[in-house]
């Protein structure tokens, strides 16, 4: 290695140790593409077969430029979800669910444009929102709704009203979405 490259290497695996990050180096690490540079990596699961890889990437300084574009440093990676999925399974990871604060339904598929700036500031306050993009029919709307288990739906009427629904709760009409 040149003396700059011996540097960047030392700084990679000081910062591995301090992030407590275990690793092994293997100097026969070829990712198999050409336009990496320095650094490559291999995420490796325990188990010792072909299929033991589940992520792999590097460093690509001169990728862009190489295809016309301008001298812009990168690094990336390539994971096979299949694997990392089959990962998570064995160490019993677990996911939930997204949490859905307000679902928003449209009687109408026009009143959407009016809603998506008001779903932009809740989302804004930290709120959980979603809508359907799918153009589904009211029931088909309410469906998902249900599904994403939505504490709230509010339902943009095309009389200018809100009909909004909670849980546990009657339905309710009102005029302003400051209401919700």
């Amino acid at each position: 290695l040149c003396d700059a490259c011996h540097e960047h290497f030392d700084a990679v695996k000081a910062y591995l140790e301090h992030y407590g990050v275990p690793y092994v180096l293997d100097p026969a690490l070829v990712r198999g593409l050409d336009y990496y540079t320095r650094t490559t990596f291999e995420f490796v699961g325990p188990e010792e077969n072909v299929n033991s890889t589940i992520c792999g990437g590097g460093r690509y300084d001169g990728l862009v430029e190489a295809v016309g574009g301008p001298a812009t440093p990168g690094i990336g990676f390539g994971a096979g979800l299949e694997r990392l999925l089959l990962a998570l399974e064995r160490e019993g990871a677990t996911a939930e669910a997204p949490r859905v604060d307000l679902f928003v339904a449209f009687e109408e598929p026009g009143l959407r444009g009016r809603l998506l700036p008001q779903i932009a500031a809740w989302r804004a306050e930290g709120r959980s929102v979603d809508t359907d993009y799918a153009g589904r029919s009211m029931r088909g709307q309410l469906t998902q709704a249900q599904r994403l288990g939505a504490e709230t739906v509010v339902v943009a009427r095309s009389d200018g009203t809100y009909e909004v629904r909670r849980r546990g709760e009657e339905d309710r009409v009102v005029h302003s979405l400051a209401e919700v």
